[in-house]
C-alpha cells in the first residue's frame, strides 16, 4: 500500500475544504429563503388633488390642477430566482472533493479501491453532461471518456503508482477534471450560466447520495458525544455517570421522535422548531473529531490516516449539497434531508445507546472514562446494532412506500424546472420552454411530491409571467393546502387587489393572520386592504396593531401618513410627520411628506436635485414628483433638476414615467424663464384628442394667459374643452373677455349656462353674471412677461444697431410670443432697411398669435417692402372682419403704395445693372 504520510501532514487542506462547505450551508440557511424568494414592498399611487399654480381675472381665478400621488406599501415576494453562484459553488466542492478522493482512494488496498472508486463512477453517471451535446452524434460520448481519463488514471495510479506522492496525485486528478471542465463549457450551447444550472441540477441524485453517506456515518455521533460529555472529566467525582446519560439520551432521542410523530411540526421554547439539521452539525464535528477513537470499527478496511482525509471530503460534498439545496429552498430536497437525518439520528442513536448500556453500562455506573473504548465491545458487537438501526430505516422507509426517493426526484425535476422556466423568460416567444417548465413542476408537484412549495412556486411565477391569473391563484393555494405559509398567503392576497375581490382578499388576510398572529406584513396589507372599503376604523386598528408589531418600520411609518393625509386629517398627518426622518432608501415615506408639505403649503427648504437612480420604481417616481413639484412651487434651482430628469427620460426602463417626466421638464423651463422651451417640451404631450392630451393643451393655454396672449389661449381652451376637460371651458370664456371678444365671451358663458351637463350650469350662469360687470374682465397682478426686460434693454440700445439687433435676435429666439417685442423688432429691421428680417420677425410672431390684429397688420405692410405680397393676401382676409372699413381702406392704400415702391425699386436696380450696347463704328 501507498505510503500515507503525506496525507497525514495534508489532512488539513480537505478540513478546510469541509468547514468551507460547512460555512456555506450555514449561510445559506439563514439566507436561502430572503435571497430566493425575497419579501419585498411594492408601493401603490393613489391620486390627490394638488394647485400648481393660479392667475387671477377679476373675481375668478384660472386654476392649474394637477395629481399628487399618495403612496402606500404592501408585501408581495419577488422569484423564486435562481441561484448560479450556489449551483457554481456547489460543483466547485464535487470537483475539488472528487480530485481529492481519486487521490486517496488510488493509494487503498484492492477491495477499498474499488468501494471507493463506485460511488465516483455514479456521479459521473448521474451528472448527466451529455444532455449538453458536448459530442454531436454520440449520446454517452463524454460519459466514457471522464470514466476513462478518471478510471484510467485512478487504476494506473493504484496498479503501478504505489510510490507517486499524494500531492503529484491531487494535481493528476486536479489537471483532469479541470480539462474535463474546459471541455464542457467550450463545448456546451448554452451560456454558462444555464451550463451550471443544468449540471447543478443533474448532480441532485450524487448530492442526496453524500448527504445520506454522511448522515449514516455520523448517525451514532451525538450519542457517543454525550458518552463523552458523561465520562471525559479527569476526577471520578465529576463525571456524571449512568442515569445523566440515560436522562439526556432519552431527552435527545424523544424528541426527534416526537419531530417524526408530527411530521416536522416540532416546537421547543419560545414558539422555535425542532430542526433535525441544526443537531447535524454537532455530529459532523464530532465524527471528524472521534475518528481515532471509532477506529476499531474500521481500521481493517481502512487505515485512519486514508479515513481522515476521506471523511472530510465526504462531509465538503455533502455540506455543498445540502447549501445548494438550502440556497434555493428546495422543500422536497430539505425535507427529505431532515427526514433522514431524523430517522439515522434516531433510529443508529437508539441502537448505539442500547449497544453502550449492554457493553459498558456497569463500567458508566461506577463513572469510569468508557469514551476511550466505546468502540471495543465484549459483549454486543457494534456492527450488530448498527445493521439493527439500518434495518429499523429501511423498515420505516418500506412502510411508507420509499417517499425519500421521490423527494429527492422531485427536487431535482425543480431545479430543472426553475432553469427552464429562466430559459422561457428570456425568450418569451419559445412557448416549448414553457411547457417544458410547466411539465417539470407538474412532475414534481402533482405526482412525485404532491403540492410542495417550490414547485407550486416555480408555476405560478410561470403563470405570473404569462399573466395567466387563475392558473397562478391555482398553484399558490395548491402550496397552501399542504401547510400554511405567510409569504404564500402575502403572495394570494395580492392577486385579489380588485375592488371586486374584496371579500376573497379579506379571507385570505384573515386566515394568514390566525396562523401567523405576529406577522407585520399580513398585519399591514390587512389595514390596506380595508383602505378599499368604507371601514375607516378597521384601518386605523390594523395600522395600529402594525405600528405595535414594528414600531417605526418603513412601512407602518409610510402607510400610516398616507392614511392621515388620505382622510384630510392634515394637523395630524403634519405631527406625526415632523416625527419622522427617512433615509435614502425610503422613497416612500419622503414623497409622503413632500406631498403633505404641498397640500398644506408649509413653510420649507426646496429640495435640491438629487442624484438617485437612473431605474425608478414606482415609490422612487412619487418622490422624485413632488420633490420636482415643490422646487417648481417654492424657487430654487429649479434648472439643476433638468440634467436628472432627461437622464430619467432616456431610460427606456422608465418608459411607463416618460409623459411625467417630459411634464417636469417643462414646469420647470416654465418657472426658470424659459417659456418657448417649455412650450415646445409640452407641445408633444398636447397633440391629440385624448383627455390626458385636453389636460396638457389647457396648461398651455394658461401659460399663453400668463404672457397675455389672450386670444391664442381662448383657441387653446376652446381645443382642450372640445377634448373633454371641464375646466377649459370657463377658462376659454375668460380668455374670450380678455382678449376683447366681449360677444363672443357671453355666447360661450350662455352657451355653457344651457349645457347639458348640470355641473357647468351653475358656472355659466356664475360667469355671466361676472361678464356684466366690466372690472370682473380685468387681470390681475402679474409677473412681468417673459421678454419684456429684454426688449427694453434692445430699445435703449438702439443707438448701437449691432448690439440692438444682437438683443432683438434673442428676442425672436426666447420670446417671440411677446406680441410688443415683436413689433419692435420688426420696427427696428425696417427703419434700418432690413424688411425680410422685418418679415422674419412678424412671421415668427403669428405663429405665437396667429389672431394679433396689429400682428396681422405690421405683416401686410412688411411683406409688400419685402416683395412679398402675395404672402400677405391670407392675412389681409383675415383682417377684413376685424377692421372698420376707413381702417381697412387705409391699410390697403398703404398696402398698394408700398408694393409699388418695391416693384420700382426693382425696376431701377435691374435697369441700373444692365450692360450698355457698345456703339458701331
Amino acid at each position: 500500500m501507498a505510503d500515507f504520510s503525506f496525507v497525514r501532514r495534508s489532512a488539513l487542506v480537505p478540513g478546510l475544504l469541509a468547514a468551507l462547505a460547512v460555512g456555506l450551508a450555514i449561510y445559506y440557511y439563514f439566507t436561502g429563503e430572503t435571497a430566493t424568494l425575497p419579501l419585498v414592498l411594492v408601493p401603490h399611487l393613489t391620486p390627490v388633488p394638488l394647485a400648481l399654480d393660479s392667475v387671477a381675472v377679476g373675481s375668478a381665478y384660472l386654476p392649474v390642477p394637477a395629481n399628487g400621488y399618495v403612496t402606500t406599501l404592501t408585501h408581495d415576494f419577488a422569484g423564486p430566482f435562481t441561484q448560479p453562484l450556489a449551483a457554481g459553488l456547489w460543483l466547485g466542492l464535487l470537483a475539488a472533493g472528487l480530485a481529492g478522493w481519486l487521490a486517496v482512494v488510488s493509494m487503498l488496498r484492492r477491495p477499498a479501491f474499488l468501494a471507493g472508486t463506485l460511488p465516483v463512477i455514479f456521479l459521473l453517471m448521474s451528472l448527466n453532461v451529455d444532455t449538453l451535446e458536448i459530442f454531436s452524434g454520440s449520446r454517452q460520448g463524454f460519459l466514457i471518456l471522464s470514466l476513462s481519463l478518471l478510471g484510467g488514471a485512478a487504476f494506473g495510479l493504484h496498479a503501478f503508482g504505489g510510490q507517486v506522492r499524494i500531492r503529484w496525485r491531487i494535481a493528476l486528478f486536479g489537471a483532469l477534471i479541470a480539462g474535463l471542465v474546459g471541455l464542457i463549457f467550450a463545448k456546451t450551447s448554452l451560456s454558462t450560466e444555464e451550463t451550471i444550472l443544468q449540471l447543478a441540477a443533474y448532480a441532485t441524485p450524487g448530492g442526496a447520495v453524500l448527504v445520506a453517506a454522511l448522515v449514516l456515518w455520523v448517525g451514532v455521533e451525538n450519542i457517543k458525544a454525550l458518552v463523552w460529555f458523561n465520562t471525559q472529566a479527569e476526577r471520578p467525582e465529576s463525571r456524571y455517570g449512568l442515569l445523566p446519560l440515560v436522562l439526556a439520551s432519552a431527552l435527545y432521542l424523544g424528541a426527534l421522535g416526537f419531530y417524526y410523530w408530527t411530521n416536522g411540526e416540532a416546537k421547543v421554547l419560545f414558539g422555535l422548531r425542532l430542526d433535525p439539521l441544526v443537531l447535524l452539525l454537532p455530529a459532523v464535528l464530532a465524527g471528524g473529531l472521534g475518528l481515532p477513537q471509532r477506529l476499531p470499527s474500521y481500521g481493517a478496511w481502512l487505515p485512519y490516516a486514508a479515513a481522515r482525509p476521506l471523511y472530510w471530503l465526504l462531509t465538503a460534498g455533502a455540506a455543498g449539497a445540502l447549501s445548494y439545496a438550502l440556497a434555493t429552498v428546495n422543500t422536497p430536497l430539505l425535507s427529505a434531508a431532515r427526514s433522514f437525518t431524523t430517522l439515522a439520528l434516531l433510529w443508529l442513536g437508539a441502537a448505539f445507546l442500547l449497544y453502550v448500556l449492554i457493553n459498558f453500562g456497569s463500567l458508566l455506573q461506577q463513572r469510569l472514562r468508557v469514551y476511550r473504548v466505546v468502540f471495543e465491545p465484549r459483549r454486543l458487537p457494534f456492527f450488530t446494532v448498527y445493521l439493527l438501526g439500518l434495518a429499523a430505516i429501511l423498515l420505516t422507509q418500506l412502510r411508507a412506500s420509499w417517499p425519500l426517493l421521490d423527494q429527492v426526484e422531485a427536487g431535482q425535476y425543480n431545479l430543472l424546472g426553475d432553469l427552464a422556466r429562466q430559459q422561457s423568460e428570456t425568450r418569451p416567444d419559445d412557448l416549448p420552454l414553457a411547457l417544458l417548465a410547466e411539465r417539470y413542476y407538474a412532475e414534481s408537484g402533482d405526482v412525485l411530491d404532491r403540492f410542495n412549495r417550490t414547485a407550486q412556486l416555480g408555476r405560478a411565477a410561470l403563470y405570473r409571467f404569462r399573466d395567466q391569473r387563475q392558473n397562478e391563484l391555482n398553484a399558490l393555494r395548491r402550496a397552501l393546502l399542504v401547510r400554511p405559509d405567510e409569504k404564500l398567503t402575502l403572495r394570494l392576497a395580492a392577486l385579489y387587489a380588485g375592488p371586486s375581490d374584496f371579500f376573497e382578499g379579506l379571507d385570505v388576510l384573515r386566515k394568514g393572520r390566525r396562523d401567523f398572529p405576529g406577522s407585520v406584513a399580513l398585519t399591514s396589507d390587512l389595514a390596506q386592504l380595508f383602505t378599499q372599503s368604507a371601514l375607516t376604523d378597521s384601518v386605523a386598528f390594523y395600522l395600529d396593531k402594525a405600528e405595535k408589531l414594528a414600531p417605526k418600520s418603513y412601512a407602518s411609518q409610510t402607510n400610516q401618513l398616507a392614511f392621515l393625509t388620505q382622510q384630510n386629517l392634515l394637523p395630524a398627518a403634519t405631527k406625526l410627520s415632523a416625527q419622522m426622518k427617512p433615509t435614502a432608501e425610503e422613497p416612500a415615506l419622503r414623497s409622503n411628506q413632500t406631498l403633505l408639505t404641498l397640500l398644506t403649503k408649509a413653510a420649507s427648504t426646496a429640495p435640491a436635485a438629487a442624484k438617485g437612480p437612473l431605474l425608478l420604481s414606482e415609490a422612487s417616481f412619487a418622490a422624485l414628483y413632488h420633490d420636482v413639484l415643490w422646487a417648481v412651487q417654492r424657487g430654487g434651482s429649479a434648472s439643476s433638476w433638468l440634467p436628472y430628469l432627461r437622464q430619467l427620460a432616456a431610460q427606456p426602463e422608465n418608459a411607463t414615467y416618460y409623459e411625467q417626466l417630459v411634464f417636469l421638464q417643462a414646469l420647470l423651463q416654465h418657472k426658470g424663464g424659459q417659456e418657448l422651451a417649455a412650450r415646445q417640451t409640452l407641445a408633444p404631450l398636447a397633440a391629440g384628442t385624448s383627455a390626458t392630451a385636453a389636460y396638457y393643451q389647457y396648461l398651455l393655454g394658461f401659460w399663453q394667459v400668463q404672457q397675455q396672449q389672450y386670444t391664442t389661449a381662448a383657441t387653446q381652451f376652446n381645443l382642450a374643452a372640445t377634448n373633454g376637460f371641464p375646466l377649459a371651458q370657463p377658462a376659454h370664456v375668460w380668455a374670450l373677455a380678455l382678449g376683447g371678444q366681449a360677444d363672443s365671451a357671453r355666447v360661450a358663458a350662455q352657451r355653457l349656462a344651457a349645457s347639458a351637463d348640470t355641473t357647468q350650469r351653475p358656472v355659466g350662469r356664475h360667469l355671466l353674471t361676472a361678464l356684466a360687470s366690466t372690472k370682473n374682465t380685468a387681470v390681475g397682478k402679474q409677473a412681468p412677461l417673459v421678454g419684456n426686460q429684454l426688449l427694453i434693454e434692445a430699445q435703449r440700445a438702439e443707438q448701437t444697431p449691432a448690439k440692438a439687433a444682437k438683443l432683438y435676435q434673442q428676442l425672436l429666439k426666447t420670446a417671440p410670443f411677446n406680441e410688443a417685442a415683436m413689433l419692435a423688432a420688426a420696427r427696428f429691421y425696417t427703419a434700418r432697411k432690413q424688411p425680410g428680417d422685418a418679415y422674419e420677425a412678424l412671421r415668427i410672431g403669428l405663429v405665437e398669435n396667429p389672431s394679433s390684429v396689429p400682428l396681422q397688420q405690421a405683416f401686410v405692410l412688411v411683406a409688400a417692402d419685402a416683395g412679398l405680397a402675395e404672402l400677405a393676401q391670407p392675412a389681409l382676409d383675415q383682417l377684413r372682419p376685424h377692421l372698420d372699413p376707413a381702417a381697412y381702406t387705409n391699410l390697403l392704400a398703404q398696402f398698394a403704395a408700398r408694393r409699388a415702391a418695391h416693384a420700382a425699386a426693382v425696376a431701377a436696380f435691374s435697369a441700373d445693372a444692365a450692360p450698355v450696347p457698345t456703339p458701331r463704328p
